[in-house]
């Protein structure tokens, strides 16, 4: 049997009252025997219902182990490798960080983390409110990784309460004389031919399709048949295709054969060999030196994709339209696209008009307004 003492320090007050004082908060030992083994050592914490739980672990065999934070975050690693690539480094960044923050505030497992640290840890990140909400639901998902495995005994990140309110940088969509600005600089990066084709084929897929930019890098070839693009397969089993312009068709047709594909011809910009983060690196690269050339303030690829769903709902598209097209729910739609939908607008411009008569009519006499 074990049993829990306090191990005093120097600067504790009730030093001389012994290890059978327990209400400082000194660190707190074991002493006793396991399988006739003298066991004698810190328990590496002062709070003394963790250190009831790790006696506990200690006595009995079949109860769980304290899981050290380092331990616990590679096993999570491991969890999460059927994700994307991108998602894994998202998650290992914000884990790497919470490690390295253990290490120097002397956390070892992880039932010694709790609401207090989690709190200085986010306080000490230097990151937008945004940027920290997501580490706020990745903290939450390690720790309930932790919690289900019975590392720990309860999610301490569940505790945080999310910032509200949190508005999002606005992101304007492109005026036709940017996109012509930006296709324009597509024939001066780069130093041959090869590289200003790619650049201007990816431009336009980026336009018509609103693709992500890493599904543009790996476009396979058999996603383009008959005039139209796959864009994706949704979660009902269904496949979105999109019509695509001549011109566009006409670039992808102009493409030579990407570099190092040999035979295998089954990408438009992928060898096929590379590493998939390799080619979408090369792709935000280009695009890069393309924004860079053209000189459009705050150009970026995500843009694209705000533009095709800006330019649908303004032609009377549906918000139902848009998520089809862009992979992503309605709900999304509306929260960062809805003041651009003319029909939207025009519906709660008619339910006014009704409410207060005149008002609608006096608004189309003066021409619609569009922020």
């Amino acid at each position: 049997m074990l049993s829990l003492w306090r191990r005093h320090l120097k600067s504790c007050p009730h030093r001389k009252k012994g290890r059978s004082y327990t209400k400082c908060s000194c660190p707190i030992w074991c002493d006793g025997e396991i399988d006739g083994a003298r066991c004698r050592h810190s328990l590496e914490t002062c709070d003394w219902q963790r250190a009831i739980r790790k006696l506990a672990a200690l006595e009995d065999p079949q109860a769980p182990r304290v899981k050290p934070v380092a331990d616990a975050i590679t096993a999570f690693e491991n969890h999460i490798l059927p994700l994307e690539g991108s998602t894994q480094r998202k998650y290992k960044n914000v884990l790497a960080h919470l490690g390295e923050y253990c290490e120097r505030k002397g956390v070892h497992d992880i039932m010694q983390l709790t609401v207090e640290h989690l709190d200085a840890f986010r306080a000490g990140r230097k990151i937008s409110p945004t940027t920290g909400l997501k580490e706020l639901q990745t903290l939450r998902q390690f720790l309930g990784f932790c919690l289900e495995r019975k590392w720990a005994d309860d999610n301490p990140a569940k505790r945080i309460k999310a910032p509200r309110n949190i508005r999002p940088g606005e992101v304007v969509p492109y005026t036709q004389a940017e996109v012509s600005t930006i296709l324009a600089a597509c024939d001066g990066i780069g130093r041959c031919s090869y590289e200003r084709l790619r650049a201007r084929a990816m431009v336009l897929l980026l336009r018509y399709t609103g693709l992500r930019i890493s599904d543009v890098a790996t476009l396979g070839r058999d996603r383009v048949q008959a005039g139209q693009i796959l864009l994706h397969t949704q979660k009902t089993g269904g496949t979105v295709f999109l019509p695509i312009p001549g011109e566009l068709r006409a670039a992808l047709d102009a493409l030579p054969c990407p570099r190092g594909a040999g035979d295998s011809q089954g990408y438009f910009f992928w060898n096929g060999i590379a590493s998939r983060r390799a080619v979408v690196g090369i792709a935000e690269r280009t695009l890069a030196a393309v924004f860079q050339r053209s000189a459009v303030a705050g150009a970026h690829a995500h843009r694209f994709r705000h533009t095709l769903a800006t330019e649908i709902l303004a032609r009377g598209g549906t918000e139902q339209d848009v998520a089809d097209i862009l992979g992503i729910s309605p709900a999304v739609v509306r929260k960062h696209y809805a003041k651009w939908s003319q029909a939207r607008q025009q519906r709660i411009a008619r339910l006014f008009e009704a409410v207060y008569p005149g008002t609608y009519l006096a608004r189309e006499e003066k021409g619609p307004v569009i922020n």
